[in-house]
């Protein structure tokens, strides 16, 4: 009997190229907030076409077997290059290994691929399922040396299992991708080594101590996955956010994840550069070239070379600046000041502010060309108050900090002291975070911080109990009025999730986890209509 190889013609370029012969014909008329949404939506599109030429070749009609889907997922994946088996099977849920990644080293700079991967695996799953959890388990490209990958189709037993996730509504597909905990461990790892290659003396506090890296929320999750897939490449990132969310550290994982880790990460602030050095600051100057310029001198784009440089408050530079920077993004080189010489440069650009930047350009303030050029990637990295499930952990971190920064034992906080951080709007975000609770630590005796001090005043105390309990009330205020509107739209789209996310603009499983907070089961609303 013939052996049927209905992925015969694939090859790790072909695969790849499917992907952007689907991106022609989604670019017309799609409308993604983001990069990350728009490459989704492809692969996923790419998903039922890989589905269909495998139906075709073995006649199949009707739903998948979990047997003919893992058949499926080993054909495809062996045919371009892999060594993927199935080692378990239930009801429920699909195991698969694999001892050799199809995309070989490719991998190891371009990790992301894993989530083409997920994509490819889910939206099937999905398709005949009505819904799918892909776990990643281990993974080559994190440093494992095979790939153990599991497919959930039951959303029950899967509900505490970190994965991709994608829906089905009988129509469209839906794709809520979280980054798994690895790549969170992976980046800090990286991080650490940089920050020890930097520091190699021992720890003191004069240099403090190593980056550390929180992402609980779904929102930094999110900003992780997004310094996975952008890592690898070249193109220049604008990170923004409000004062004090760390987009320097976003900026380090960048780099750290990316192949030039092992060249420079240079930083320049410039907001803290007077004015008429900026030029100098950035691309050096000849000796002679102004008075007290007696010797030569390196800029931070040379120092960056092979490297990454990392602007920060890009919204300083001045307007004469910014035309010589945009001629070197053009370029890939400049003058000193000074010289006739042109020195070639390759170099990753980095940018941040903590301003709205076309507002600064419809106001003449930055430049229209350059704000385009430097924002090809733009992250957003969301304020502390917006993403509450980061702060036990920050503050558990910061504590172990202090302890070993005085040489104390680590202090613990009473649960009416978290409420109070919690309830605070954090205009400062982490960095006010980390001086409000270095300053508690200091001036609590004991284990125990029962006072969070704000400020050293007599009656911070009062002040400060007082505030949580006015925005509790508005919390349940504005909780009341999210319950009520859910209820109105579960009505308004008989129970279909996809239309309620649709209509309220947020993600799938935004509303999954709203409708979970206020205990309200879509499935009911869909069961009184048709009732």
């Amino acid at each position: 009997m013939k052996t049927l190889r209905p992925f015969g013609h694939l090859t790790p370029e072909r695969y790849l190229q499917l992907f952007i012969g689907q991106t022609g014909g989604m670019a017309q008329g799609v409308n993604c907030s983001t990069l990350e949404s728009f490459i989704k939506k492809i692969v996923l599109n790419s998903s039922e076409v890989l589905e269909d030429i495998y139906r075709d070749s073995h006649n199949i009609d009707g739903i998948l077997s979990l047997k003919e889907y893992g058949d499926l997922l080993v054909n495809l994946k062996n045919t371009i290059g892999g060594e993927f088996k199935i080692v378990a099977m239930d009801g429920d849920n699909l195991q698969l290994k694999t001892t050799k990644c199809p995309f070989g080293d490719l991998i190891e700079s371009a990790p992301a691929l894993c989530h083409m991967t997920s994509s490819i695996f889910g939206g099937i799953a999905a398709r005949n399922y009505g819904y799918a959890k892909i776990e990643l388990k281990k993974r080559i490209a994190l440093g494992s040396d095979h790939c153990d990958i599991c497919i959930h189709t039951n959303p029950q037993s899967s509900e505490q299992i970190i994965g991709d996730e994608y829906f089905s509504d009988g129509v469209k597909i839906f794709a809520e991708v979280r980054a798994p905990s690895e790549l969170q461990k992976l980046i800090e790892e990286r991080l650490h080594s940089l920050w020890l290659k930097e520091n190699p003396e021992p720890f003191s506090e004069a240099l403090g101590e190593p980056p550390g890296l929180i992402a609980q929320s779904d929102a930094m999750l999110s900003v992780l996955k997004s310094v996975e897939i952008v890592a690898p490449t070249r193109v220049p990132v604008l990170i923004s956010g409000e004062t004090g969310v760390g987009k320097e550290i976003i900026a380090r994982s960048i780099h750290a994840m990316s192949p030039r880790r092992d060249a420079p990460f240079i930083a320049v602030n410039c907001g803290s550069i007077p004015l008429e050095l900026v030029e100098t600051e950035l691309f050096g100057h000849e000796a002679g070239a102004f008075t007290d310029a007696k010797t030569a001198r390196e800029g931070r784009f040379e120092r960056a070379d092979k490297g990454t440089l990392f602007l920060d408050e890009i919204n300083s530079l001045p307007l004469k600046a910014q035309v010589t920077l945009l001629r070197v993004l053009q370029e890939n080189r400049y003058e000193r000041i000074g010289g006739k010489k042109l020195i070639p440069c390759d170099i990753r650009i980095i940018a941040a502010t903590n301003h709205d930047l076309s507002e600064l350009v419809e106001s003449g303030q930055f430049r229209r060309d350059l704000f385009y050029r430097l924002n090809v990637v733009p992250l957003y990295i969301p304020p502390l108050r917006e993403r509450p499930e980061d702060m036990r952990p920050l503050v558990q971190l910061m504590m172990k900090r202090f302890g070993k920064r005085y040489q104390t034992e680590v202090k613990a906080l009473t649960s009416s002291a978290t409420n109070i951080l919690l309830e605070h709007d954090w205009t400062g975000n982490v960095r006010e975070l980390e001086n409000v609770l270095e300053r508690s630590f200091l001036f609590t005796e004991g284990k125990i911080i029962h006072r969070i001090f704000f400020d050293l005043t007599p009656d911070s105390t009062l002040i400060t109990n007082k505030i949580p309990n006015i925005k509790l009330a508005k919390k349940r205020a504005a909780d009341k009025v999210e319950k009520q509107i859910l209820e109105q739209a579960l009505q308004q789209f008989n129970g279909r999730v996809d239309d309620i996310a649709e209509f309220l603009n947020l993600s799938t499983r935004a509303v999954y986890q709203k409708l979970k907070h206020h205990n309200l089961d879509s499935q009911h609303f869909s069961t009184k209509v048709q009732d």
